[in-house]
């Protein structure tokens, strides 16, 4: 496990999780209808912000005004992306009901259709982009939170600190 920041520390283990947490864990995360067909990824119109863009532009100078990113059906291979990934997750805190079978979900999809792409989850939400903490998903990691209702930032958290 690579972690960015703090040095590793060890997060749940999930054999000491209840039967139902068990049985949880094991059960097959559904795939959004868009992401089953061919499809291509194109951008769109530059990020804004709705209040303080100078400012926020300030903040985020390698983000702010990058192309947005649409989903749009093609007759490609569905299982080729153009390459490897790497793509950053991140939620802004609180109860983040389903947040964990979002990360799980973008993990599986890259598992299974773009071969060596990489998927990094920040700590402490968006301060952890700007601090640059972050961790490497992997499959040990990930495993633990699968269908599991917990604050995910504190998850992150936990495992990073």
């Amino acid at each position: 496990m690579a972690i960015n920041g703090n040095g590793p520390s060890f997060g749940r283990l999930a054999s000491v999780y209840s039967e139902v947490q068990t049985s949880l864990l094991n059960h097959p995360l559904p795939m959004p209808s868009v992401l089953k067909s061919s499809f291509k990824i194109v951008d769109g119109a530059p990020s804004s912000a709705a209040g303080n863009p100078e400012e926020i532009a300030k903040l985020f100078p390698s983000l702010f005004g990058q192309p947005s990113a649409s989903v749009v059906p093609t007759a490609a291979d569905p299982s080729d992306l153009g390459g490897s990934l790497k793509i950053g997750v991140v939620l802004s805190g609180g109860q983040a009901p389903g947040g964990h079978n979002v990360i799980s979900g973008i993990f599986d999809y890259l598992q299974d259709r773009a071969k060596g792409s990489t998927l990094y989850g920040f700590r402490g939400g968006p301060a952890g982009i700007m601090k640059g903490k972050y961790v490497e998903l992997t499959p040990e990691f990930i495993y633990p939170y699968r269908n599991q209702v917990t604050v995910v930032n504190a998850v992150i958290m936990k495992r990073c600190s």
